[in-house]
């Protein structure tokens, strides 16, 4: 019996280490929406660059994984290798031979060293035509930071051409700098510690909202000034202006950094805390005490230890969380100015650089669309150009050679002509400030791809670079770019990647143009960019005429998650009473077919999965130029359903029988429903909910609602609009699903199938394939 129970024990303990190491193996779950997916591979478009960036779905308790790469899939002929990388990701160091097959795979080593069996193979290939773009490796991030300060965006080195631009061609610029910072000195910014929220506020009341938002206000007064001191001072050498930004610096390394200002506290002002902080340590370094420098570093290791951690567990693996999307690179200026003070330093910057080499911009791809909006947009690149300037002054690194910042520009300028009192989809698109902000992206944008379009764009507007530290920086590092309109440009343009098309009639001034923009994204309907697919509006002379509804009060309030992120607050369809899956990486949508030409645009998107409870919607869109839109709307169900067409305007609709007509100050526009005739139309000026009572959002839109008379598994709807009193006529007939229209004054015959949509011309035909 002894025997058998020290058998037993032996036998137990063997089952027992053997199932243990038997559950070390790899997480290869499939990737899901909002992941980012194994990369390089045939689920995703080749790579724009040379070479890919490599992700993998982390694995539990993973320490460090190996990364290899071959010539064939046994793996005998091995090209590139990398061994105990910290992160499930990884920028290879060298480009791979294009337009050859290659295979990876990928291994995991926990704590006790011990290593799973090899990943799945996975195969890609580099396009030709792809930009060599390596990363530096962990060691040349590090050796390229400069030893002495100031190190972030320029050294002493610099100076002495800087100072010969602020007394020459950037004077003006320099002088207005002088002049804030002696604001400065006479009238610092308050200094203390931000107040914690108090105890039961309610979360984004005004009280709330108040400190939060005020809480970062102080944060940038304070170490932005400190910057901007930082700055002055090695430029005029007059110590005053060091002392003072000392003085700001130093109160801040009093304040707790698990307070307040804490990263999961209140994001909004721990980021600043960061770039700002890190900006005046580096530039007000030789003024600091070695214990001053010593309190500071150890205010910001445990702040850039808050950021890292809510980064690295799950960034890279999926980066969709919008302020993510800037927190990396303020890391990686943190990481760069602390690269001798902070132990964790120099694998921060490491982290910060994987994530731009493998899964950055993750809104967009190389046609250079922003999944985000144009108000995202501007704020999330203007900030990213501070790691461009990084990039450029530490490491020679051009940022614009890669494809998406090359096009990225053109974005601007098709959503948003100047003059355009509307910046298309996404939260804040509603507020006309908007093509400002946008205009001096572009003027950033063009200094760094030198690009004259976009430089035009800026100039049209009226603005310029930064007035600050941020754009004499860029003014200094960039040659003159002259300004060329758009006249060799055509006028209308779909970015695939996100699935946004703007038809315009001009891009020179909005007060011309009639545009149509139109949305269906494989990006779902998530973070900021949360309109319906297959989502079109309408903007006459630069104004808005149909659109989506609501202006948010505040990110995530009752009126914003359940009105805008709602599909019955924009020009789209419900399903008995039901819409789009709201703000979810699974209701996709695409661009099917596009094409453009002086006389007419065509744009349709498919938007099916869009629901729950629907197996096709397909809308396509035909802008007859200057002044007439056709829009076909194909619907197919599994079961009868009840189908509401939805359109929106500014004020109210004049309802005729079959017909809504708008006006506005610089256009009209009437919406004919062409067909199924005998609808039901109606409309209303209510939000279900409204804007929060404390809210200073003050709007007042109506809501149109037309229904078909009976229920049906599918559903085909006729829609034209005749804009600014194009001439009435329209002709339609319709033979079992074909539907044929033309328009008084037009000589295309547009013929509408489930499968196509085939337009007539001078006896030539043109097919748009729509599955």
């Amino acid at each position: 019996m002894r025997f058998f129970c020290r058998g037993s024990i032996v036998i137990a303990a063997a089952f027992v280490m053997f199932h243990a190491h038997a559950e070390w193996v790899l997480d290869e779950s499939p990737a899901a929406a909002n992941n980012w997916g194994y990369r390089p591979s045939a689920e995703h478009p080749p790579s724009e660059v040379n070479p890919p960036g490599f992700t993998w779905r982390p694995t539990p308790k993973a320490e460090a994984y190996t990364l290899e790469v071959a010539r064939d899939p046994a793996f005998e002929d091995i090209v590139y290798r990398v061994e105990r990388t910290p992160w499930a990701a990884h920028g290879p160091t060298a480009p791979f031979e294009a337009e050859t097959t290659h295979y990876w795979r990928y291994a995991a080593y926990n704590e006790d060293d011990e290593r799973t069996p090899w990943s799945e193979v996975r195969s890609f290939e580099v396009p030709g035509n792809a930009v060599v773009f390596p990363s530096p490796s962990r060691e040349e991030l590090v050796n390229g930071v400069s030893h002495a300060h100031p190190r972030l965006w320029f050294t002493k080195d610099d100076i002495p051409r800087l100072q010969e631009l602020a007394e020459g061609p950037l004077k003006d610029h320099f002088e207005a700098m002088v002049t804030r910072a002696e604001r400065l000195i006479a009238s610092p910014p308050d200094t203390t510690e931000p107040p914690l929220y108090p105890e039961g506020v309610e979360h984004k009341s005004a009280e709330w909202r108040e400190i939060w938002w005020g809480n970062r206000r102080r944060v940038i007064a304070v170490l932005d000034g400190a910057s901007l001191l930082g700055f002055v001072y090695h430029l005029t050498g007059d110590t005053r202006y060091a002392d003072a930004g000392k003085d700001l610096l130093m109160a801040f390394s009093e304040w707790d950094p698990k307070g307040s200002t804490e990263y999961r506290y209140n994001d909004e002002a721990a980021m600043p805390a960061i770039k700002y902080g890190s900006r005046a340590y580096s530039w007000l370094h030789d003024s600091l005490t070695l214990d001053e420098r010593t309190r500071v570093a150890a205010v910001m290791r445990e702040r850039g230890r808050q950021c890292y951690q809510h980064l690295h567990g799950g960034h890279l693996w999926n980066p969709y969380g919008s302020h993510r999307n800037r927190a990396w690179h303020f890391l990686g200026e943190l990481a760069v100015a602390f690269i001798d003070d902070i132990p964790e330093a120099p694998m921060w910057l490491d982290f910060s650089a994987t994530v731009f080499y493998t899964c950055y911009p993750v809104w967009g791809d190389e046609d250079g669309g922003w999944h985000e909006g144009l108000a995202y947009w501007s704020s999330y690149l203007t900030r990213f150009n501070f790691w461009t300037l990084l990039m450029r002054s530490a490491y020679d690194i051009d940022i614009y050679e890669r494809p998406f910042f090359r096009q990225t520009g053109y974005f601007a300028m098709y959503v948003s002509p100047p003059g355009t009192e509307h910046s298309g989809f996404a939260d804040l698109a509603e507020r006309p400030h908007v093509n400002r902000s946008t205009a001096r992206t572009a003027a950033i944008m063009a200094a760094g791809a030198r690009n004259p379009h976009w430089q035009w764009y800026a100039e049209t507007i009226g603005e310029g670079l930064p007035n600050d530290y941020f754009g004499f920086l860029l003014a200094a590092g960039a040659a003159a770019v002259e300004s060329t309109p758009p006249d060799d440009l055509p006028t209308s343009m779909a970015f695939h990647g996100t699935g946004i098309a703007a038809l315009n009639t001009t891009l020179v001034d909005a007060r011309d143009n009639v545009q149509v923009l139109f949305k269906s994204s494989p990006m779902g309907s998530v973070s900021h960019g949360h309109n319906a697919n297959n989502h079109f509006m309408l903007n006459i002379g630069g104004q808005p005429a149909l659109i989506h509804t609501g202006s948010r009060d505040i990110h995530g309030s009752p009126h914003h998650t359940q009105w805008m992120w709602n599909t019955v607050s924009q020009n789209a369809i419900l399903v008995n009473g039901e819409g789009q899956r709201p703000h979810n990486a699974n209701a996709i949508g695409r661009i099917v077919a596009f094409e453009t030409t002086a006389e007419v645009d065509v744009v349709a998107g498919e938007a099916g999965d869009s629901y729950g409870n629907l197996d096709r919607w397909t809308r396509t869109i035909v802008f007859l130029k200057p002044d007439r839109v056709v829009i076909h709307d194909r619907l197919e169900a599994p079961e009868a359903s009840e189908f509401d067409w939805l359109l929106h305007a500014p004020t109210q609709f004049d309802i005729d029988e079959a017909s809504a007509s708008w006006s506005g100050e610089r256009g009209s526009v009437v919406t004919e429903f062409v067909y199924p005739a005998g609808m039901s139309i109606e409309q209303t000026d209510a939000y279900d909910p409204p804007p929060h009572d404390w809210s200073s959002v003050d709007i007042s839109e109506w809501h149109l609602t037309a229904k078909p008379a009976e229920a049906s598994a599918t559903q085909d709807f006729i829609t034209v609009l005749r804009i600014n009193r194009a001439p009435e006529g329209i002709e339609h007939s319709v033979e079992g699903d074909t539907h044929t229209v033309t328009v008084e004054g037009r000589d295309e015959r547009l013929v509408f199938t489930p499968e196509a949509l085939t337009i007539e011309r001078n006896g030539e035909a043109t097919r748009f394939a729509l599955r």
